[in-house]
């Protein structure tokens, strides 16, 4: 797969139905490294929006506390990466999502809805960084070095994920 086909499908949008979001399907084949640079980028800059919202929104400590647990890490992720976090941008249904998290008023269904986003969104990057795992090259040691310690992280943080309101 070419480094245009990877990343055309990378943007495809996440249907939202009006209670339940669904991750979005990866690629298949070897990610680039600017490929998997960029979706782990974008990934964590959406992470780092809708947890900034939580930290302004949420009333339950739990998640403010994830929130700003997840800011650190990603801006660190960024910094590995070599990048600013917030350059990347986002995708439509990432900006769709973090619209309708604006609009909700601080609330326990605000909680919900952000704790949802999260967990589709670690899913989506435990399944960037396994994949570029198992395909990268030998290329992109910094690329590797990042998923090698992504996805323990990001198991770790499902499992607190599942513990908070959702």
């Amino acid at each position: 797969m070419d480094r245009r086909t990877a990343l055309l499908a990378l943007a495809s949008a996440v249907a939202l139905a009006p209670e339940t979001l669904s991750a979005m399907p990866l690629p298949r084949g070897a990610l680039s490294p600017r490929g998997y640079r960029m979706a782990a980028l974008m990934g964590g800059d959406f992470a780092i929006l809708m947890s900034e919202l939580a930290l302004q929104r949420s009333r339950n400590p739990h998640v403010r506390r994830f929130a700003q647990l997840e800011i650190n890490e990603q801006v660190s992720v960024a910094a590995s990466l070599g990048a600013q976090p917030g350059t990347a941008g986002l995708r439509p249904d990432q900006a769709a999502l973090l619209d309708r998290l604006n609009a909700t008023p601080p609330s326990p269904r605000f909680d919900q809805l952000y704790v949802r986003g999260q967990i589709i969104g670690h899913r989506e990057l435990f399944a960037l960084n396994t994949a570029y795992q198992r395909g990268a090259s030998a290329g992109d040691p910094t690329g590797l070095a990042v998923a090698n310690l992504a996805v323990p992280s990001i198991e770790t943080h499902l499992t607190i994920l599942s513990r908070l309101p959702a």
